[in-house]
């Protein structure tokens, strides 16, 4: 059913991409007043660009991702879609959508679920996991909860019938009973008559979810790119759970049969045996784990490695790559190389315990996004600098020549590492440094120069002699017939900025610690290498197969662009 699900939010991607979005910006240009009309020679070369079935799916693939990606909130969270009890209704993932996308305001919906307003006692915040398991099964987990109060309250009424014995007994005898037995006994009543309140209120709340009046929606994927994964036995970071040729090793199933005197590296040593035959592998990874298989697995105690192996195949040394701080291997501990369920953690976990499969998505939102948002700002500022110095000439042209030339000898990367130590810089900020520090220069050259050629052409003489403002000449005459050369280098320009972004990311230097990212997986990567290379592997593939998207895109637009196809002139 998730498989389904997962298909049919693709599949609305593609359609939102292609259909939904285009007809959105059309209306609202058309709202404002402004009318976009293709030239025979631009819809020639959007019909060629189709054509090129490498690049125009790869454009397909991208922009359909990216604009799934911008409802990850409502497809990838910890938090659910929907949640009601009774008359109380709450959306908490769609309130994380407008709050993501309301980007320059600071947190305008809340987030903040009073546990007493969905029937669980307590003025904190909401536990969602605990409200959906109550949801899926209300008696299994309200009974111990009653049962206990129940006892409680029944331990308290015999306190109260012993205490009030012995003072009816000091008061028969003629005896004054204690200031504080008294006390006792009337705390002990005001205790119980609390007490049977909560259980009264306890039987209400139990009846609501019984009845069906609670519900509850998650999304697609139950885990966020900003919770650990406090459920998983063990300490993070965690190997994916999901079969991968290549990443993850077979289930294989050992025993630890003592330890040995010698040290391997400086480190300790043990004798492992194979279990039901399956032979040992040399390299094979076997976890210490508490607990059995069958029943759950309660805590990982450390990492083996295995070195040697016996002719036999069923007997080999095994050296301590990592133990818990504190925890000692028990005599016939139980080995496994895998231990989590297949769906737990498919890709596994970072090693603060986030799981990777957020990280991964919210991370190529962020990535695409930046890239976006430096090369449109950055070819607007690049755009306008290399019209004003192709149309005017002249001094102008000189003096912003030897500008560009002055401020790009900037090191652009050491500047940005000198600022990130001083202030932690922000998605925003690092926006505004590369485009202020690079971005904009490299067009600025090819914009120049095409404003010069087509400058000296008769259409644009003959506008500025009708009396036509410079202005108007540069932006409806010259900057259309100027834009295959900024449509052609956009794309490449584009890989280039989501490096950027992931470079800075893995030396320290680009977003917060908080925010999901590409390069900060792959700086966490390296330092399990041994352990757990998927943290490498795993950006690496997520990098290298956007930046080759995007290079056919680049390609596929460069040919179908080529002002030679469409020339008159062979």
């Amino acid at each position: 059913m998730t498989f389904l699900l997962t298909l049919l939010v693709l599949a609305a991607g593609v359609l939102l991409t292609q259909k939904g979005i285009p007809w959105l910006f059309r209306m609202a240009l058309g709202i404002c007043g402004i009318h976009i009309r293709t030239s025979p020679v631009t819809k020639k070369r959007l019909r060629r660009f189709r054509s090129i079935r490498r690049g125009y799916i790869s454009f397909v693939i991208v922009t359909s991702c990216f604009t799934t990606s911008m409802f990850l909130e409502v497809l990838v969270n910890d938090r659910p879609v929907m949640i009601r009890y009774g008359d109380q209704t709450a959306y908490p993932a769609v309130r994380d959508l407008f709050n993501t996308w309301i980007f320059f305001k600071d947190g305008p919906f809340s987030t903040f679920d009073r546990s007493g307003d969905f029937g669980i006692p307590g003025d904190g915040p909401l536990d969602y996991k605990s409200f959906g398991k109550i949801v899926a099964d209300p008696l299994g987990e309200f009974g111990p909860i009653a049962e206990g109060r129940r006892n409680d309250a029944k331990s308290l009424e015999q306190e109260i019938s012993d205490t009030q014995q012995e003072i009816d007994e000091l008061i028969a005898d003629g005896e004054e009973p204690e200031d504080w037995l008294i006390e006792d006994l009337q705390a002990a009543r005001i205790d119980l008559q609390k007490l049977r309140g909560q259980i009264a209120e306890l039987g209400a709340i139990e009846q609501m979810f019984a009845s069906g009046e609670a519900s509850i929606i998650w999304p697609l994927y139950r885990h966020g790119p900003y919770k650990n994964r406090l459920d998983l036995p063990g300490t993070a970071p965690h190997g994916p759970s999901l079969t991968i040729p290549g990443i993850t090793p077979r289930y294989s199933s050992a025993i630890l049969l003592g330890k040995n005197e010698q040290l391997l590296g400086g480190r300790p040593t043990y004798q492992v045996g194979a279990v039901d035959g399956q032979p040992l592998e040399k390299g094979m990874k076997l976890f210490v784990i508490e607990g059995d298989t069958d029943e759950g697995i309660s805590d990982v105690l450390g990492i083996l490695l295995v070195r040697d192996i016996h002719p036999d195949g069923l007997q080999g040394t095994a050296e301590v790559l990592s133990q818990g701080e504190g925890k000692i291997f028990p005599e016939k501990a139980q080995l496994v190389s895998r231990f989590l369920e297949t769906w737990e953690a498919p890709l596994g976990t970072s090693d603060s315990g986030i799981d990777v499969v957020p990280l991964l998505l919210y991370g190529f939102r962020v990535s695409v996004g930046f890239a976006l948002m430096v090369l449109g700002a950055g070819y607007i500022v690049g755009i306008l600098a290399g019209a004003i110095m192709g149309y005017y000439g002249g001094w102008t042209d000189i003096l912003l020549q030897r500008f560009i030339e002055i401020w790009g000898s900037v090191p652009f990367l050491f500047l940005i590492m000198i600022i990130a130590n001083i202030v932690d810089p922000s998605f925003w900020m690092l926006v505004i440094l590369l485009v202020v520090l690079r971005s904009w220069m490299a067009i600025t050259y090819q914009i120049r120069g095409e404003f010069y050629r087509e400058k000296a052409r008769d259409y644009v003489q003959a506008a500025i002699g009708s009396g036509v403002s410079d202005f108007k000449v540069m932006i409806r005459h010259i900057l259309p017939n100027s834009m295959v050369p900024v449509i052609s280098r956009a794309p490449f320009s584009f890989v280039s900025y989501i490096s950027a972004l992931v470079s800075l990311d893995f030396l320290g230097f680009g977003l917060p610690p908080t925010d999901p990212s590409w390069g900060r997986l792959l700086n966490q990567g390296f330092q399990f290498i041994l352990i757990y290379p998927h943290l490498v592997l795993l950006p690496v593939m997520a990098l290298a197969i956007t930046l080759f998207l995007v290079v056919l895109i680049g390609e596929a637009v460069r040919e179908a662009f080529d002002p030679k196809v469409f020339s008159r002139l062979r």
